[in-house]
């Protein structure tokens, strides 16, 4: 399950942009995730919860975001959102096989509170 790893770096990148805040609480974290990323969201949602079990971000909701597919048409030129396969120009219906985007998982952002401590 690839989900449990995917899920503890974000994590670990999370934990290292908080380091510079005194963190009271963190609310949530956004993360987007690309369509052919074969990310299971019911694995994913279990990692996040598995792992931040007593930790800064215990009680933190995940926020995932789909990201579609992006590609370019190797006959028009025409760069292009899908969110299925097959990927075929809108234009011309060639087939395309250059992604540019569609298959990345990355933290977008974080929402916490600052405390005293």
């Amino acid at each position: 399950m690839h989900e449990m790893s995917l899920m503890e770096g974000i994590l670990n990148r999370a934990a290292d942009a908080l380091s510079e805040y005194k963190v009271a609480k963190v609310n949530s974290l956004t993360v987007r995730v690309g369509v052919l990323a074969n990310v299971m969201p019911a694995a994913f949602e279990f990692a996040f919860e598995a792992l931040t079990d007593d930790t800064i971000f215990s009680g933190a909701r995940l926020i995932t975001e789909v990201l579609p597919i992006k590609t370019r048409c190797p006959q028009c030129g025409k760069i292009f959102e899908q969110e299925h396969i097959p990927l075929r120009c809108p234009d011309c219906h060639t087939a395309s096989e250059e992604i540019l985007a569609g298959t990345e998982v990355y933290l977008a952002s974080i929402d916490f509170e600052e405390g005293d401590q």
